[in-house]
């Protein structure tokens, strides 16, 4: 899935209220689980943490939870998360399916990482390992 792709299907989702992305998030990423044995094996090492994914250019934001090496998609969560990655949608939708490199994005500041950097490392470093 190209870029200019992700960027296109952007553009609908300010319309599409947030449960409905959530919902489909949620789909997505346990059909990613059900595929990727080895990626949810190392989930365990991220096991109670709170990610949040805030899209800059959609103003979405959804909370990811790791526990029990599954995630969960929640649109709330009353605590400061441990992770906060802020980017616009392809680069955030590219990160999950592995088609842009965390690096480049994160040193060339089309992506911001706050929070518990060795969990978001750690995080990096599990979405490396997708197939």
């Amino acid at each position: 899935m190209n870029e200019n792709l992700i960027t296109m299907a952007s553009k609908p989702l300010k319309l599409i209220p947030a449960w409905m992305q959530g919902a489909g998030l949620g789909l997505f990423l346990a059909h990613v689980l059900e595929n990727n044995p080895e990626f949810k094996e190392r989930l365990e090492e991220i096991d109670d943490n709170y990610f949040l994914f805030e899209s800059t250019d959609t103003g979405q934001k959804f909370y990811l939870y790791v526990k029990d090496k599954n995630i969960t998609v929640k649109l709330h969560h009353k605590d400061e998360p441990d992770v906060v990655m802020k980017g616009e949608f392809p680069v955030l939708v590219g990160l999950l399916l592995s088609k842009v490199d965390p690096d480049n994005v994160f040193f060339s500041r089309r992506l911001e990482i706050s929070g518990n950097t060795a969990t978001a490392l750690c995080f990096k470093n599990i979405l490396d390992s997708i197939e």
